[in-house]
């Protein structure tokens, strides 16, 4: 693959706050022939510790949009709000408020981490899960009801108390492995690792292996929905079973990649 042809399938367009570190993990996921364009964005709770009110103010809506104008010049075949705790915090249907707003601005199908992982969940057909994410449990416990408004029961979950995006992103893949074997639980039919901002693709096959099931890793569904949205085969067998089984799937079950706000 040389780079000067990374735009031939599409583009993606990843909308993102100012405190990730772990921008080349997103790069491990693309197919030949996608580009990644990644605008950042701050907020006066950028120097907070992880907590809710400190997501909730990297949600809101009119900043999100605010920063997905500096994506638009550059035609983005679909685009994603690059937070995964931002997009859940206030509940069911203002993640798709925020992709909303985002599709608006740019012109083009939008989703966020959170739209992303129910959808790969549907994607599975799986209905309880075991989940995992850094964060504090005031933040992860967000999470957990989250996904049981959706209808996705939350066997067991786990937070690991950390508070800024600099520990996530630096951690290893070997911390967010050993997580998902830890929070496993028997009736699980899948893993869920929260936050764009871990570190798992070099690993999530080897740990699908071990468990006996999927695992989804929030920035590998971050990446795979928008392809979804955009239309793009994304089906490898390297970056876990998301891609390998469900790469295409959109072919299959629209209605799982389609983005509506809420009403």
């Amino acid at each position: 693959m040389t780079t000067a042809m990374r735009n031939w399938r599409g583009r993606i367009g990843l909308v993102s706050p100012d405190d990730a570190v772990n921008d080349d993990e997103y790069w491990l996921y693309p197919p030949d022939g996608v580009n990644l364009f990644v605008t950042r964005y701050t907020t006066a709770k950028s120097q907070d510790d992880i907590g809710p009110d400190m997501v909730d103010a990297y949600g809101d809506p009119g900043v999100i949009a605010r920063a997905a104008r500096t994506l638009a010049i550059t035609r983005p075949s679909a685009a994603v709000f690059a937070c995964t705790s931002c997009s859940f915090v206030r509940g069911r249907g203002h993640d798709l408020v925020q992709a909303a707003a985002i599709a608006e601005v740019c012109g083009c199908p939008a989703t966020t981490v959170s739209t992303a992982m129910v959808a790969a969940l549907r994607a599975f057909g799986a209905r309880k899960i075991a989940m995992a994410a850094p964060y504090p449990d005031s933040v992860t416990a967000k999470f957990a009801a989250f996904l049981e408004q959706h209808g996705i029961s939350v066997a067991r979950w786990k937070g690991l108390g950390m508070t800024t995006e600099w520990q996530i992103g630096n951690s290893p893949p070997w911390v967010w492995a050993e997580l998902a074997r830890a929070v496993d639980h028997p009736e699980a039919e899948a893993v869920v690792i929260s936050c764009t901002g871990i570190r798992m693709a070099e690993v999530l096959s080897e740990i699908e292996a071990d468990l006996g099931k999927p695992v989804i890793a929030a920035p590998q569904a971050m990446i795979w929905h928008p392809l979804q949205l955009a239309r793009i085969d994304s089906t490898r067998a390297d970056r876990g079973l998301l891609f390998a089984r469900h790469g295409a799937a959109f072919r299959d079950r629209p209605e799982d990649v389609r983005v509506a706000p809420p009403g």
